[in-house]
């Protein structure tokens, strides 16, 4: 039988406690190196595009004139999945709660981001600490249309009408304490009269209404129905920016019809989920941002409405900090979110 001296047994001991230190002084390295590989392989598998409203509304415009090209860019497909209701808030917590790997994003927008869809005031719906901004894709102003049947030409007729109906001209939009609702709710308190409030929980049924003259006011994005504008089936009284859009030359800004410094607009932009790695990020920001720039991209943006941006993730994150304070102030000036 062959004994193994005191020495040798030390000696065998001394290697293993040697290679299990250098194993655990080893592990962050290993851990990074497979996380860097990770991120740098992103994506290998489809990327989901999360909307907060319904199929039809300017979300989904937006998020059909970048899914394929951005789905090119990456080889991987980009899926866009609607998750409406809450004013925006299913879809902004399911995707604060996925997982931070840059496969769940969310197309944000004023209403999820900035305002609060709750009758009362707070500082915002999704705080951005449960968010990494990726990129603001494009800006876009509120436009205030009625079908021709209705006969009135400019806003100052609306204005007009509703001070002889005394309550009983209603509008629609898009849903309580988003965009429109609060741009006609501000417009209604400068010019002091009243219209009833008909929310909706997505801008295609609203617009769907009015065409069939169910009622006879909408305010909704710029975006969603810029093509019943140019084929005459609805008529723009004003848009609620800074300037007039291009390519609606004829239509006059709420400011020009006589309530100055009125300019509510919205934005549209991709984030995703607080903790994404850097990166990917990067990655994300590179690709929209070549992709917003793009001639046929920003026609496609313009016909709709819409000016691209495509800024840097902070000068986004900086966007929606003074987004969520300035909402505030506007609802605390309506007197809070109600119909």
């Amino acid at each position: 039988m062959t004994t193994v001296s005191t020495a040798a047994r030390r000696e065998s001991h001394g290697r293993r406690r040697r290679l299990a230190l250098c194993a655990i002084a080893a592990a962050p390295w290993f851990a990074r190196a497979e996380r860097g590989a990770q991120q740098g392989d992103y994506p290998t598998r489809p990327v989901r595009l999360i909307l907060p409203s319904t199929i039809g509304g300017t979300s989904d415009l937006v998020a059909r004139l970048i899914a394929t090209p951005l789905g090119d860019a990456l080889g991987q497909p980009v899926v866009i999945e609607a998750r409406p209701g809450a004013a925006g808030r299913i879809a902004v917590d399911y995707v604060a709660a996925a997982s931070p790997d840059g496969y769940t994003l969310l197309l944000a927008n004023n209403a999820t981001n900035a305002i609060v869809p709750e009758k009362r005031v707070v500082a915002g719906v999704a705080p951005m600490a449960r968010f990494a901004p990726v990129t603001m894709l494009a800006r876009l102003p509120i436009v205030v249309v009625v079908p021709p049947a209705l006969g009135v030409r400019t806003l100052a007729d609306l204005i007009a009408r509703a001070r002889r109906a005394r309550g009983r001209l209603f509008y629609a939009s898009g849903g309580l304490g988003s965009t429109s609702h609060i741009a006609a709710a501000l417009l209604f308190k400068r010019a002091a009269v009243h219209l009833v409030h008909i929310p909706y929980a997505g801008t295609s049924m609203a617009v769907k209404d009015v065409l069939a003259g169910e009622v006879p006011v909408l305010f909704t994005h710029l975006g969603t129905v810029a093509a019943l504008i140019h084929a005459g089936r609805l008529r723009a009284l004003a848009v609620t920016g800074d300037h007039r859009m291009a390519e609606f030359p004829n239509v006059e800004t709420v400011a020009e019809a006589g309530y100055p410094g009125f300019d509510v607009t919205t934005w549209h932009g991709v984030v995703a989920p607080e903790g994404t790695p850097g990166p990917v990020i990067s990655r994300l920001h590179g690709e929209l941002a070549r992709i917003v720039a793009l001639p046929r991209v920003r026609g496609q943006l313009a016909a709709l409405g819409m000016e691209p941006v495509g800024a840097t993730a902070q000068d986004f994150a900086d966007a929606i900090g003074a987004g969520v304070r300035q909402w505030e102030e506007v609802v605390r000036a309506i007197g809070g979110l109600h119909e």
